[in-house]
């Protein structure tokens, strides 16, 4: 390694002089950046550049051994023949390698375990280990502490995401940094394949200001496969007819920049899984009986396209893209599985154009910038055109003669054509090694005309909606030492919605009519850090932040989610405290500890609200509440072949108002609280995950790797609705749950050809979620995957 301290200070004019030039690349074909190349027995050397490339001159011809090594990969060695004024190409395909040296300790830190370490309460999560699963990110995230990703069903089904107690909008979700507000319906946690995924960064609380947003509880961003050049291809299939594909690749040209990448994934379910439900006729429940879905189909496709130039002198990343996306659902249920449906559809088309620009040190060293814009066009549609028609879970139908009503209520045929430019400027700019400022400005506009052509008169339908929402943030980040770091931040948010309310309700003035709102809110916070000891790190973050109302909690969903035009933003302050802690015992232990302490005190919480009977819902504020909660995990590794991991929360979340505001005929004003100190309604308070998993290499075959892993999940019971309401044996329960998935794996060839079969839910238990919805019971999928 000394040969590389001698640069290639031997220039000639002789033109009789010799040149080697070339590139190092993975075996997965991703350029390697500081490979050393010399040339033995000569003090000629250099390293390859961020592009893997690498070029030596002046040289006199002979023979001679070109010798490429890297930490982490197997020295590769070439024999090379140079002859006068040649200009020779050498390329090298260094493969990766496991090195065991005893005595001596390599200090590095991975992009993940740098994330973990940053001052915010964050978690990331590598998926190295799981690019062959059948896994997607929603079933990544279900492993997190702390996080609950709560299902309406099958593939396809709506989801919502729980964090520390925070739920639905509250959490924002980014794909490489850029929000996903703006993606459609098209491409949620479920539609992302896991092999598509380098990692996922879930923070808890306190969100950094470099991502924009105005979350209440926390985001999660979602950085996919950056490889240069690469072609990832998979498909599984499963049970109830269940069909998914992606294929994901890469090129870039190392000689000007220019690249081109492309994600493509397709899904469908027939969703026809087995279901404990009522039996009625008419409104009378006549038994109960386990049935199967008849109704619940989905598809989805898309395609995301990008091109333009990364590495340049005026652009670490110039590209343009477009993403494209398509679904359609048939619709089995509502709020609840009180009801049940055979003819309402629902589905939605979106066009995204996007622009991305970054450069480090612009202008001046230590000034980075980014800029990312979208416009989505995005057409949805709800259909419930069948006339007097009633579905129960046999999937019997009753009709009822002379009847216009769908199955919802009044028949519609709704298109929701939705606009939403979203633009994110960031700019940073390192003062000293100690001092770093940070700027983020995120601007959204979303627009939304609604049309039944079953009802084209419907007067709400006349008013325009619109959301203008523009959120601002300053940090300052101050790291004295290696031991210490903080960051002050600060943020403006600013919120104007356009839409309709209805006015005097039973009263002889009684109209619809324009509503319009504005609200602006400041907040601030702290996240530090202290390693009090080289491996035990603290942590102590506060904010006082808002959230925005956004689009289909203001305006609806055109079917079973009613408008609110009167909610309000909500706030909250966030206080966090933790501690890491991780150390090896001798013969390879390497063990990582983890817990947080979190408070929330929130204002205006917006939260849906669920009645048993009804279809439909709801979002509304409640005017106070308190989260008190404590997360842990623990993993265990010995020599990468053994892995155990488990992580559990409690979060006690309790209405805390001493009055609220009741509006009614006879009795409008402020009355006392009855809820006062009881759990919020339908969210989980404690569970728990657990994982344990096997690695063998070189078993049967060579350069093959074997898996098996096993995951558990635990839910305590919950109430569905306010545990103060009704008696004893009326209240709703969902009732307390275990699951357990078993997955193996092989893979061939380093990776490049690899199988994979899963059970999900291996002892078919029910299992619920959102409203006491059931999701599937036992299935088995299979998937096969080439690596390029």
């Amino acid at each position: 390694m000394a040969l590389i301290c001698f640069c290639t200070t031997a220039w000639s004019q002789n033109p009789d002089k010799a040149s080697v030039f070339g590139k190092v690349s993975s075996s997965s074909g991703e350029a390697l950046t500081g490979v050393a190349v010399v040339l033995q027995d000569v003090n000629i050397g250099t390293t390859t550049d961020i592009n893997g490339r690498f070029e030596m001159t002046g040289i006199t011809p002979g023979n001679y051994v070109l010798r490429a090594s890297f930490l982490g990969f197997g020295t590769q060695e070439k024999a090379v023949q140079l002859k006068a004024a040649q200009n020779l190409e050498v390329n090298i395909l260094l493969r990766e390698k496991a090195f065991e040296m005893k005595g001596v300790e390599v200090v590095g830190k991975t992009a993940i375990r740098e994330i973990n370490e940053q001052a915010y309460a964050v978690t990331a999560i590598s998926t190295k280990e799981l690019q062959n699963s059948t896994s997607d990110a929603k079933e990544v995230l279900n492993r997190v502490a702390g996080v609950r990703v709560l299902e309406e069903g099958g593939l396809g089904s709506n989801l919502s995401f729980s964090l520390n107690g925070f739920s639905g909008d509250q959490v924002k979700f980014f794909l490489d940094g850029i929000p996903m507000d703006n993606f459609g319906s098209s491409l949620t946690m479920s539609d992302i394949q896991v092999n598509t995924i380098d990692r996922i960064e879930v923070y808890k609380g306190v969100v950094p200001v470099w991502l924009g947003t105005d979350a209440l509880g926390g985001a999660v961003n979602i950085v996919t496969n950056k490889k240069s050049n690469f072609l990832d291809a998979s498909y599984s299939l499963g049970s109830f007819n269940t069909h998914r594909l992606s294929l994901n690749g890469a090129y870039t040209n190392p000689l000007n920049g220019f690249t081109f990448r492309g994600n493509v994934n397709y899904n469908y379910s027939d969703n026809n899984y087995k279901v404990w439900v009522p039996i009625k006729e008419g409104n009378n429940v006549i038994d109960t009986r386990e049935v199967e879905r008849f109704h619940d189909r989905y598809r989805s496709g898309m395609v995301k396209l990008e091109t333009g130039w990364v590495n340049r002198k005026y652009a670490d990343n110039l590209l343009f893209g477009v993403i494209a996306s398509g679904n359609d659902r048939q619709v089995q249920t509502g709020a609840t599985m009180n009801s049940v449906y055979g003819g309402i559809l629902r589905n939605s088309q979106s066009v995204v154009p996007t622009l991305k620009f970054s450069k480090d040190n612009l202008f001046v060293n230590g000034l980075n910038v980014s800029l990312y814009s979208a416009y989505n066009d995005t057409k949805s549609e709800v259909i419930d055109t069948l006339r007097g028609v009633r579905y129960n879970w046999l999937g019997e139908a009753t009709y009822t003669p002379d009847s216009n009503d769908g199955e919802l209520s009044r028949r519609t045929f709704t298109t929701l054509n939705d606009t939403d430019f979203n633009s994110q400027f960031n700019a940073g700019y390192v003062i000293s090694p100690s001092h770093s400022l940070a700027l983020n400005y995120s601007l959204s506009y979303f627009h939304r005309e609604v049309f039944d052509t079953e009802n084209p008169n419907k007067i709400e339908n006349q008013y325009p909606k619109s959301l203008n929402k523009q959120v601002l943030g300053l940090a300052y980040k101050f790291d004295p030492s290696k031991k210490f770091s903080a960051t002050l931040f600060g943020k403006f948010y600013f919120l104007q919605a356009k839409t309709s309310k209805e006015y005097d309700f039973a009263l002889e003035t009684q109209r619809t009519d324009a509503f319009e709102a504005k609200k602006e809110n400041t907040g601030y916070g702290l996240a530090t850090s202290y390693f009090l000891l080289p491996r035990l790190q603290l942590k102590a973050s506060y904010e006082h932040t808002y959230r925005m109302p956004w689009a289909d909690e203001i305006f609806g969903d055109g079917l079973f989610i009613q408008p609110n035009p009167d909610l309000g933003p909500e706030q909250s302050d966030n206080l966090n405290f933790g501690a890491a802690y991780s150390f090896q015992l001798p013969r390879d232990h390497q063990f990582t500890l983890e817990s947080s302490l979190i408070y929330r005190d929130s204002k205006d919480l917006i939260y849906q609200v669920v009645r048993v009977a009804s279809p439909e819902t709801y979002y509304d504020n409640l005017s106070e509440t308190r989260t008190l909660g404590v997360e842990g995990s623990m993993k265990y590794l010995w020599r990468e072949i053994l892995r155990l991991g488990g992580s559990a929360t409690y979060q006690h979340i309790t209405d805390q108002a001493d009055v609220v505001y009741n509006e009614s005929y006879t009795n409008t004003g402020y009355q006392r609280n009855y809820q006062k100190g009881y759990r919020l309604p339908n969210t989980p308070y404690l569970f728990a995950n657990a994982n344990a998993g096997l690695t063998f290499k070189n078993v049967l075959a060579k350069e093959s790797v074997w898996s098996l892993n096993y995951y558990y999940h635990f839910v305590e019971q919950y109430f569905l609705s306010w545990a103060e309401l009704g008696t004893r044996d009326s209240k709703k329960v969902i009732p307390q749950q275990s699951s357990h998935n078993l997955e193996l794996s092989l893979s061939l060839k380093e990776g490049k050809y690899s199988i994979a079969a899963e059970c999900r839910n291996l002892t078919d238990a029910r299992l619920y979620d959102k409203f006491y919805l059931q999701k599937p019971g036992r299935a088995f999928y299979l998937k096969l995957r080439y690596v390029l």
